[in-house]
């Protein structure tokens, strides 16, 4: 809106502007997209990781195992004598994936607490599920339905929610009907319409180009769309994370870093297609520690 007051600016965890002001509908089916993608990599990095590293492999398939998991609790609840309610449901595990997904830092936690539901106590996911079915979790999550139903509409009524859940739950079956509740249904019986919503144009030129940054296997905003940014904004350059979670930083690249840090302090965008890779992978005992790699911690 403002090109002309921009001296840099680096975004990171793309939503795609134009899907997001074409309806709630449209933009939550576009933003969940990948969930499922990066959930499947987390069963398959667990699962060549090794029991050393993350305790729910080395008992056959990880992803067989999550799905006989998923499909009990789709029967009844299981136990979770050591959480608040005493139970784990299905909807509450999906909410605990959607928070524990988010960051490869936590997903030795997450296999550790998903082995505990196999073997019959599902405290632990339903103490994180409860993070968001708290006064806090509901606070938290209020202004973003409030800004959203106003940039993003509902173009469908609330009798409409069946075809919804539904078309949301086949994007993705943990995302999906878990942000259909929380941030599609709120916005179909909201009051009133955003006075002075922006839908474009979003192609205004910038003095120096924007940074995009783009995490390869992002569960909330799909690298799809940092792809697709590139090419609406009239000047800006892609900087491709290969790595894990939602935005870089969750997932460190001492690669990512530098880039970030030359354009800031020196306006210079890396080079057309660049790809920093992540300083380790995840359930890597060391995640999350300094690298001490030297320049050779990313690859451009």
């Amino acid at each position: 809106m403002f090109p002309n007051r921009v001296r840099a600016m680096a975004l990171d965890g793309i939503i795609d502007p134009v899907t997001y002001t074409t309806g709630r509908e449209a933009f939550l089916a576009n933003d969940t997209v990948d969930a499922d993608l990066v959930f499947g990599k987390f069963e398959s990095l667990c699962q060549s990781a090794g029991p050393s590293r993350c305790v729910l492999a080395g008992r056959g398939p990880v992803p067989a195992r999550v799905k006989r998991l998923l499909t009990r609790l789709r029967r009844a609840p299981i136990r979770a004598p050591f959480a608040q309610g005493g139970k784990l449901s299905y909807g509450d595990a999906l909410a605990a994936f959607f928070l524990l997904l988010r960051s490869p830092e936590g997903w030795p936690r997450f296999a550790k607490d998903l082995r505990a539901a196999e073997t019959g106590d599902g405290s632990a996911l339903e103490t994180v599920a409860l993070t968001l079915r708290s006064p806090t979790g509901y606070a938290l999550l209020e202004p973003s339905v409030a800004i959203g139903c106003a940039d993003a509409p509902a173009l469908q009524p609330p009798r409409a929610w069946p075809q919804v859940i539904d078309r949301l739950t086949h994007v993705s079956f943990i995302y999906g009907p878990l942000l259909g509740w929380w941030l599609w249904a709120p916005c179909a019986s909201w009051p009133v319409a955003g006075a002075n919503r922006y839908t474009g144009p979003w192609s205004a030129k910038t003095k120096v180009p924007i940074l995009i940054i783009g995490t390869r296997f992002d569960p909330n905003t799909p690298f799809a769309n940092a792809q697709r940014l590139e090419h609406i904004l009239a000047r800006a350059v892609l900087l491709t994370h290969d790595g894990y979670g939602h935005t870089s930083t969750v997932d460190p690249s001492t690669c990512v870093e530098r880039e970030e840090r030359r354009y800031f302090v020196s306006l210079i965008v890396p080079a057309r297609g660049a790809v920093c890779r992540s300083d380790r992978l995840p359930f890597d005992p060391n995640f999350g520690k300094p690298f001490s790699g030297g320049s050779n911690a990313g690859t451009l």
